[in-house]
């Protein structure tokens, strides 16, 4: 996508905008003193879906069933060492290891079923290393605890990490296949390497820093399982036929970051942790347009910082994903600054208008047309609704909140749908010019894989 091409987007997307908020700027609030108009609470947190939590981006490859097996397995092994009833000469620490144990062990009760995403198969390395974390404190706690052996596995495991970074050539169909399958394999091993990273050094005393040994037996569990499953997983998706793509991800993401920084320099002023909403020619204080800049500059910034983390770790992957949700954002602000400029975003008059801010939102994400770039570029926009979703409904896991929401929590969903609705828009043309800049660097010709 050209310049000219991104600039009729945005134009475009700012005039939909502007017809879509038409007649919502100067409108009253509710429950101050300027007669504004009581919200229908039941209506609000009745069209709110906060429990319908957005699902992670689709992995691509293979999820086969004996990983979660293993780490069920390991698990199930390292709490078989751990009595029920701990004999601790400590009270009060037997009665934490048992605690413990029992909650691991309610978590590894029953085998794994078909587990076929990447998400449920986090969950079980989880729980294996909460059981290497029960294990680690038993073991600190009776004076068996073995610190040589832990720093031989500790070490051993950096050897298997380090092996498998240098066996890997980004293996796959086609370079977006490339990226959306090793991004995740990027991040396991990522994982690992902060995972073998020990926050504190072993003590002296283990029996009298019982958490602490815990908290180093689980970091190198969790380590190992995070390199077994990077490396199962690439072995489950490998072929003879597949081309590497690790020096053209490479290429492509150096060319992202220079279109994610010439675009960060249109907004430049906006993004900086110094820009205010003061700075806008009209007086924003408490309203919708306030937190929409604010959360619109804070995503746009927060996400240029995570793509130059990823170039420094030389996840190219992952620098790709991270470009483009970093574009997505840095177009939405602008579209945001644009609306803000001209007049939009102040509380709707009534519930319906807060109903019809969700509603756009909710056309905006549907819009997005299913694709492996543009699944993980929208990811943003759906989280930033699931928020406004519970702003409207509440956190009914809690009992102290009925749900209801005040005049703080309309001004702040109204917020977030907005943005939800320039995100969005921006995840189509984001995704195409990703795509464009990897088929570029890969030399592949045009295609008909969807973006």
């Amino acid at each position: 996508m050209t310049e000219r091409s991104r600039r009729a987007f945005l134009a475009a997307a700012g005039s939909a905008a502007l017809a879509a908020t038409a007649g919502c700027s100067d409108l009253p609030v509710v429950g101050d003193d300027d007669g504004g108009v009581e919200y229908d609470t039941e209506r609000l947190q009745s069209v709110a879906e906060p429990d319908a939590e957005p699902a992670s981006p689709t992995y691509p490859g293979p999820v086969p069933d004996a990983l979660a097996a293993d780490h069920y397995e390991r698990g199930r092994e390292l709490l078989a060492a751990v009595p029920a009833e701990p004999e601790i000469p400590n009270e009060a620490v037997a009665e934490e290891v048992a605690a413990d144990r029992a909650d691991v062990a309610d978590a590894l009760a029953d085998p794994p079923g078909d587990v076929a995403t990447l998400d449920a198969l986090d969950e079980w390395r989880r729980d294996r290393a909460r059981a290497a974390e029960v294990r680690g404190a038993y073991a600190a706690a009776t004076g068996t605890i073995d610190p040589e052996a832990l720093r031989e596995r500790r070490a051993a495991v950096r050897e298997d990490l380090h092996a498998f970074r240098g066996d890997w050539a980004y293996r796959a169909r086609s370079v977006v296949e490339a990226v959306v399958v090793h991004e995740r394999l990027e991040l396991l091993a990522r994982d690992a390497e902060n995972a073998l990273v020990a926050e504190q050094s072993f003590p002296d005393d283990p029996k009298r820093a019982v958490s602490t040994v815990g908290s180093l037996v689980r970091g190198v569990e969790a380590a190992s399982a995070n390199v077994a499953d990077a490396a199962a997983l690439r072995d489950a998706d490998r072929e003879s036929s597949m081309t590497s793509y690790r020096d053209a991800v490479a290429t492509a993401a150096s060319r992202l970051q220079a279109v994610t920084l010439s675009t960060r320099r249109r907004v430049a002023p906006y993004v900086s942790a110094d820009a205010e909403p003061a700075d806008f020619d009209r007086e924003i204080t408490d309203t919708p347009a306030e937190r929409l800049f604010s959360r619109a500059a804070l995503d746009a910034r927060t996400a240029v910082e995570t793509t130059e983390s990823a170039f420094g770790r030389d996840e190219y992957a992952q620098a790709v994903t991270r470009t483009g949700r970093a574009l997505v954002a840095l177009v939405a602000l602008e579209a945001v600054v644009e609306a803000i400029r001209d007049g939009e975003y102040g509380m709707p008059s009534s519930t319906e208008g807060v109903v019809e801010a969700r509603q756009r939102a909710v056309d905006a994400l549907e819009a997005v047309a299913a694709g492996p770039l543009a699944d993980r570029f929208a990811w943003q926009a759906r989280q930033t609704f699931d928020d406004a979703d519970h702003e409207l409904g509440g956190y009914r896991d809690y009992e102290y909140d009925d749900g209801r929401p005040n005049r703080n929590d309309v001004r702040d969903a109204v917020a977030n749908y907005a943005l939800v609705a320039h995100a969005a828009d921006a995840v189509a043309p984001v995704a195409e010019r990703v795509r464009d800049e990897l088929r570029a660097a890969a030399g592949e010709g045009g295609g008909s894989e969807s973006a």
